[in-house]
């Protein structure tokens, strides 16, 4: 077996024991073939845990005028 298999058993092994739903989503996304394509649950979700975020402090808001300020 060479080295890049070996590294390949051994994250399958810890993505298939991984607990944390968030992390295995990313992973996921990342081999994702249509990376573009989200399920309506998952755009439910995702909208939802942004919203949280946003209530907890952890995301900025900001105005169309800041907005194109820093597009421009």
């Amino acid at each position: 077996m060479t080295v890049l298999e070996q590294k390949k058993f051994r994250l399958i092994r810890a993505i298939m024991n991984d607990t944390d739903a968030d992390r295995v989503s990313r992973i996921e996304r990342l081999y994702d073939e249509n990376p573009l394509l989200y399920s309506a649950e998952e755009l439910n979700e995702s909208l939802c845990q942004i919203e949280k975020d946003f209530e907890n402090g952890k995301m900025k808001s900001y105005s169309s005028t800041q907005m194109r300020k820093h597009a421009v």
